[in-house]
């Protein structure tokens, strides 16, 4: 298959209204999209071709390695410092029935602002240190930490002896990058059961953290999955009055993005609380779909910058709208270390000092690169999406424009 064909094969495998697919054409250079969207696992459950079987069923026998050992990371920090586990394991049984089809590179941890210095204490008495060039980032928790083993990346999403990361994580949602305020998430904390969240906290979180890559424009394919697989099965009215109840309107709003992305990609079934929610969305967040709601997948292929169409959909104010236009078309942040994070200091030789300054530098250019290769292609799509926007709106009874 081509690449783009055997995404789409891959995620039409995955629909929960049971239309007919067919992965026969599946071959092992497929693999290498299913194991960046984090679905490898997860066909592990269907017929196969042998040399496609072999590499899921080895990436599961390393994965239930790795899931013990991010059990036991876990383990040994739990009793250190007061905290509610985010994503991560704690999405079994409600989100995945198996946690061992389920890729977890690091342990999210959110912690009250009184605890922040304690746990970061913590986790440098267990061996833990930030990853330096972090700071300036624009993130929901503390610089990463990891242990620095000397583990470098091969090439294996699976490899068991990749470290656990701990992030500490400060806040559920970044309102004042995203320029969107979802209220109401002071109640996470309230109603944690022990170290998880509230069931319908669980899916508000894992909906703003999707929504959030969404807008952002590095999704994950399988956290859309396990979405679409939590709406599918999750029909109990009690639950749905809990998220009408506990979740304002604005954070509802948000969560139904999620939703809508799921549906759109895997046919689940949605509750008419989810729906009514849906239905109440901007006119313009629809048109964006029924547009470009495949474009997440396509930028895995060929990067675009679909996604800011959607974000300023959704924003409310002209001054929100220029904020993200800035931040999306004139960054101003370096990436993030991209190389030799978990390599001991004294054993960064001045050749490896180098090869990693050589790689960063790589790695800067071809973003910026990209970068200035998209400006012209985004700023004259975006002139078609406002004009096509424009179109869909109609004068009020007061001549002024509404959806």
């Amino acid at each position: 298959m081509r690449s783009r064909d055997s995404a789409r094969a891959i995620l039409d495998a995955f629909r929960f209204d049971g239309r007919p697919h067919s992965l026969a054409g599946l071959g092992r250079g497929d693999m290498e999209f299913a194991d960046r969207a984090q679905l490898t696992l997860l066909l592990s459950r269907f017929d196969l071709a042998a040399p496609v079987r072999e590499h899921v069923e080895a990436a599961l026998a390393r994965n239930t390695v790795r899931v013990e050992r991010v059990r036991a990371a876990y383990q040994e920090i739990a009793p250190r410092f007061e905290h509610v586990v985010l994503k991560g394991f704690t999405h079994a049984p409600a989100f995945i029935d198996d946690v061992r089809l389920r890729v977890q590179y690091d342990l999210d941890l959110y912690v009250p602002p009184s605890e922040h210095g304690r746990a970061r204490d913590a986790l440098l008495s267990l061996g833990y240190e930030p990853i330096r060039g972090m700071e300036g980032l624009a993130m929901d928790h503390l610089p990463t930490m990891v242990r620095r083993t000397g583990w470098e990346w091969r090439g294996d999403y699976f490899d068991p002896e990749m470290p656990v990361a701990s992030e500490v994580h400060f806040r559920f949602w970044d309102a004042r990058t995203e320029r969107l305020r979802p209220g109401s998430l002071e109640g996470f904390w309230d109603r944690r059961d022990g170290e998880r969240l509230a069931l319908v906290d669980m899916l508000g979180y894992a909906s703003l953290h999707l929504v959030r890559h969404l807008l952002r424009g590095n999704i994950r394919p399988f956290h859309v999955w396990e979405i679409a697989r939590f709406l599918h099965t999750q029909h109990d009215g009690a639950f749905w009055r809990l998220w009408k109840q506990w979740h304002s309107p604005a954070l509802r709003r948000l969560e139904v993005v999620a939703f809508l992305l799921a549906r759109s990609w895997f046919a689940c079934e949605l509750v008419p609380e989810a729906e009514e929610e849906i239905a109440a969305l901007p006119e313009a967040v629809h048109r964006w779909f029924k547009k470009y709601g495949w474009s997440p997948i396509d930028g895995m292929f060929r990067p675009n910058r679909r996604e800011l169409w959607l974000h300023l959909a959704l924003v409310e104010t002209a001054a929100d709208r220029r904020s993200v236009l800035r931040r999306r078309l004139l960054p101003m942040a370096l990436p993030g270390p991209v190389d030799a994070v978990h390599i001991p200091e004294e054993r960064m030789t001045m050749t490896r000092r180098l090869k990693k300054q050589a790689r960063y530098a790589a790695y800067v250019a071809a973003r910026a690169f990209q970068h200035v290769r998209l400006v012209g292609p985004t700023l004259l799509e975006g002139v078609n999406w406002w004009w096509s926007v424009r179109r869909g709106y109609r004068p009020s009874a007061r001549g002024s424009a509404r959806p």
